[in-house]
Formats: C-alpha cells, structure tokens, sequence
C-alpha cells in the first residue's frame, strides 16, 4: 500500500494544486467583487482595504496548511486559526460606515471575511478529498465534485453583482 501512494505522488499535486490555485483565481475574483460592491476602488486607498496581496499570499499558504491538518487528522486547528484570524480583525468589524470616506460598515467587511474563508475551508477540503479518491481509483468523483465546486463559485460570482442595491450594503 505504501508503494501504491508513493507511485500516486501526483493525487497530493492535484489535491494541493486545486486547494491553492482553482481557489487563488475563484475566491480572489469573488471577494474582489464582494470589495467592489461594497466600496468600489477600495484598494486604492489603505485607510479602507488593506493591500490585496497580503491576503492573497495568506490564502495560498492556508490552502496547503488546511490540507495539511486535514492530512494529519487535526481539522481542529484550522478552527483555531480561524479564531486567531477572527480575533485580529474584530474591531474593525465593529465600524460604522462612513459614505463620505467610502468606508464600508464593519459588518459588511466581515461577511466578505466568512465567505471568503469558508470557500477558502471548502477548496481546501475537497483538495484533501480528491487526494484520497485518485489513489483510491474514483476519478469520475473527482471531476463531478470539483467541477460542482468551481461551477457553484462561479455562479455566486455572477450572482453577487445584481445584488447590490447601493454602494454601501
């Protein structure tokens, strides 16, 4: 068996692959949609946005760290770090918006936070899912569940637009 997983190395680059970059280009579009709907040409101005590239590094290293716990049967401490992210940020989400500044209330910025997390958790999991189903042979749910991922991401990323009533949610 061991053999088997050693010749199977390239499940883990596809487990790994999809978690880090099918999520790099789908969450990253559908947050930056979400910033724009809330206040558009945010990340110009630091005041209201912290620079996009640091969160975009810290989910690349999150989709292999969540991988990672899930590998070695410690999914908890992808809810501890959660928490820790949480913790960070929550006075900010404590904010009132402010039209004049384009500072979005704190609210918003924090239901940008769950979404993008939680579809960071679930690429993530259905990366560690599909190391599991190559070795094991199931190609055909391999395709089924990570298209199903990537079509159901693109649609909430179309949806989200035609949402928005004003620049302020």
């Amino acid at each position: 068996m061991v053999r088997q997983v050693h010749k199977m190395w390239y499940a883990h680059v596809i487990g790994y692959g999809f978690s880090v970059f099918a999520e790099a280009i789908l969450v990253k579009s559908l947050v930056e949609t979400l910033w724009d709907c809330i206040a558009p040409k945010s990340s110009d101005n630091p005041q209201i946005r912290q620079p996009p590239w640091q969160g975009d590094a810290l989910a690349r290293i999150e989709g292999v760290l969540y991988i990672a716990f899930l590998q070695l049967g410690l999914g908890q401490l992808i809810g501890l770090w959660l928490l820790l992210k949480v913790a960070g940020h929550w006075k900010r989400w404590m904010d009132v918006g402010d039209e004049t500044t384009q500072k979005p209330d704190g609210r918003s910025v924090f239901n940008i936070f769950l979404i993008g997390n939680a579809l960071t958790v679930l690429y993530s999991f259905v990366g560690f899912k599909i190391i599991g189903w190559i070795i094991a042979g199931r190609v055909l749910q391999v395709c089924w569940v990570s298209l199903s991922v990537i079509a159901s991401t693109l649609v909430l990323w179309a949806w989200i637009p035609g949402q928005r009533k004003s620049r302020f949610l």
